[in-house]
């Protein structure tokens, strides 16, 4: 059974890559927050198809605990899916909203994704979760958006370096999904532009292909196709899952 590590799987899009990579057959090794904040990883929940790790990815002194309960496991990929969002305006921000949003989207796959590699024997993968905001800039979020441009960035150079290993890297451009932090994320854009929220959504959903918001299944399963051996031929590429929307 391969062994995938997935960070972020409380709720959307990280709760159902790791629901339908254990249905494929993978072991997920889950690595999460806890409800406290711990100074070290600690394995939390372990069956015959999953173990909880409760770790912090913004402490970087504790990725050498994180590996020892790792290193037990020979390694197949990695899904860094942990993200965090804090809109707000260059005049607007604080430094320390900015750190967070660096350390958590960009600085911490860095750091996981580093770690795991001394674990990978023979093929593996890297599955980056990048953003509709890794290609295109919007009003508001200019450190959500580096971090996902960097993201895709490090996704292309990762390819290069990692491809005569035979690992793939890629990458996962979600646009607007239907999870809880799209509702909020459409909630705050609404009342920043002064607009119904239902009337909000009509127009985001207007100019995509599918007249829709995209689902955390349809997200996953772009996951489990690259992950696969069928998508074993796949590596340094960015894929945006619809239109790109873009409101200043």
């Amino acid at each position: 059974m391969k062994v995938v590590v997935v960070t972020g799987t409380n709720r959307g899009i990280g709760k159902s890559i790791k629901s339908v990579l254990k249905l494929a057959g993978y072991f997920v090794i889950s690595v999460n927050r806890s409800n406290e904040l711990l100074s070290r990883a600690e394995l939390l929940v372990e069956t015959d198809s999953e173990i909880e790790i409760g770790f912090d990815l913004r402490n970087s002194e504790g990725y050498e605990g994180l590996k020892m309960l790792l290193s037990s496991h020979r390694i197949y990929g990695v899904v860094n899916n942990a993200g965090v969002c804090i809109p707000a305006d260059l005049e607007d921000i604080s430094f320390s909203d900015l750190e967070e949003t660096l350390i958590v989207n960009l600085l911490s796959p860095f750091r996981l994704s580093k770690l795991v590699l001394d674990l990978i024997d023979g093929e593996g993968r890297i599955i980056n979760i990048s953003s509709q905001l890794g290609v295109d800039g919007r009003a508001g979020y200019s450190a959500y958006s580096a971090a996902k441009f960097g993201l895709i960035g490090a996704t292309k150079c990762w390819a290069k370096e990692l491809g005569q290993r035979g690992i793939t890297v890629n990458a996962i451009c979600p646009g607007w999904v239907s999870t809880d932090m799209s509702k909020i994320d459409l909630a705050a854009q609404a009342r920043r532009l002064n607009k119904d929220p239902e009337d909000f959504f009509a127009e985001i959903c207007e100019p995509l292909e599918l007249k829709r918001f995209n689902t955390p299944d349809e997200v996953a399963h772009l996951v489990e196709f690259l992950i696969s051996e069928k998508g074993g031929g796949i590596t340094g590429r960015e894929f945006l899952m619809q239109t790109v929307w873009n409101q200043c």
